[in-house]
């Protein structure tokens, strides 16, 4: 977990798309450049992967000499990795390894084209892919849990990240680096107080200041718009202000549609802001989507779903198919290895109250000894469960 904790430090220490103008060699100020990237970049937030792995192609080959393409590729392909995000344990290995061993590939291809042109003068470019390239593979790595192979990737990042934020010109794009750097450095902080001896090694942050950044990215960057608006949406999430989360999370649903990642956040913001009618027509196209086997959607996504819907059947006391959905939702719960997946514990609370006020006390004490087993003593579902259990 520490290992993990402080590769995304460093990965959010990194400044995308910092601006070159100290360097006449540098190819990112290029407007035609600019419109190709984004383009594919913009079919590769909505998962046609294949029609934007043929335009970072062309890229590949009109500037061979350079690391922006094939790093535009294995973003491509990163994205791709993590429309899989959704898939269940028994899955995934099969799945996802080909995709990992082929990112990174591409990422070391990206590594040697850098080392080449920082090697020649380019030394923005070269700091800069450098840095992102051996970012983005300690992210990857760290998330197959592979901590030494990790650490060194992250290491060799955080080298060429000092040399990058020198440059302290203020475009949007590197508001949007400095913004996550910023937030993140406070939230780990708060969130793990164990490894504040860690952040404190970095420069200080500022939450406040770190949104503000993501403001000005999301409002005004060229590249970063889309991941500054994605970040923001979950710092605003995170933080309860479902107001202006559920605004930033309907746009990228609408703006990029077939996007399943974002669809589950939106759904997910409606049911958190009681969006009740709303979230009930959007629980049901992904649950729709996932039967239809679109891409994207996997049993995470219609587990999520059948959850949201069995607490609206309920608020609407139709109980017989608030019992089916949340059934359902535990039903694919049981595909993964971890058994705490958000709702799951509160799935089966529900059951049990359910049951309860039913008399059917054989069912309800099976549900609530499943709250049980999956929480701490003195969480409060816990104890709330072992009190029904005494009444019954």
């Amino acid at each position: 977990m520490i290992f993990k904790i402080v590769i995304v430090i460093i990965i959010l220490f990194y400044n995308p798309f910092v601006s070159a103008s100290q360097d006449n060699k540098s190819i990112l100020t290029n407007l035609d450049i600019q419109i190709e990237a984004t383009a594919a970049i913009n079919k590769m937030y909505n998962f046609e992967f294949l029609e934007a792995d043929k335009e970072f192609n062309w890229l590949v080959q009109e500037y061979n000499d350079h690391p922006l393409p094939i790093f535009l590729k294995g973003l491509g392909l990163w994205w791709k990795i993590d429309s899989y995000s959704g898939i269940s344990d028994l899955k995934k290995i099969d799945s996802v390894k080909s995709l990992d061993d082929k990112f990174l590939r591409i990422m070391d291809k990206s590594i040697l084209l850098s080392k080449k042109i920082y090697d020649e003068g380019n030394k923005i470019d070269g700091a800069f892919f450098l840095a992102a390239s051996y970012g983005f593979k300690g992210r990857l790595l760290s998330e197959r849990k592979k901590w030494r192979a990790s650490a060194f990737a992250g290491m060799n990042a955080l080298k060429y990240l000092k040399e990058i934020r020198k440059d302290d010109i203020m475009i949007p794009e590197i508001s949007f680096g400095n913004g996550l750097f910023n937030y993140y450095s406070i939230w780990i902080s708060e969130r793990y107080p164990l490894l504040k001896p860690i952040v404190k090694l970095f420069p200080d942050g500022d939450k406040k200041l770190g949104i503000d950044q993501l403001n000005n990215a999301g409002n005004n960057s060229f590249y970063t718009r889309t991941e500054a608006q994605y970040f923001l949406m979950r710092i605003h999430s995170g933080e309860n202000d479902l107001n202006k989360a559920k605004y930033l999370s309907k746009y990228l649903f609408e703006t990029f549609p077939d996007n399943s990642i974002f669809h589950r956040y939106y759904t997910q913001i409606l049911y958190r802001s009681s969006n009740f009618s709303m979230c009930e027509k959007e629980s049901q196209q992904i649950i729709d989507n996932y039967i239809n086997k679109k891409k994207g959607y996997y049993e995470n996504d219609v587990r999520l779903a059948h959850f949201f819907l069995g607490e609206i059947f309920l608020s609407k006391r139709n109980i017989d198919q608030a019992i089916i959905h949340l059934k359902t939702s535990l039903k694919y719960a049981e595909k993964f290895k971890n058994q705490k997946l958000g709702y799951t514990i509160y799935s089966n609370f529900l059951l049990g109250k359910i049951y309860y006020e039913r008399n059917e006390f054989f069912n309800s004490k099976l549900y609530f000894k499943n709250v049980i087993k999956l929480t701490k003593r003195k969480d409060d579902l816990n104890q709330k469960s072992k009190e029904y259990i005494k009444k019954i």
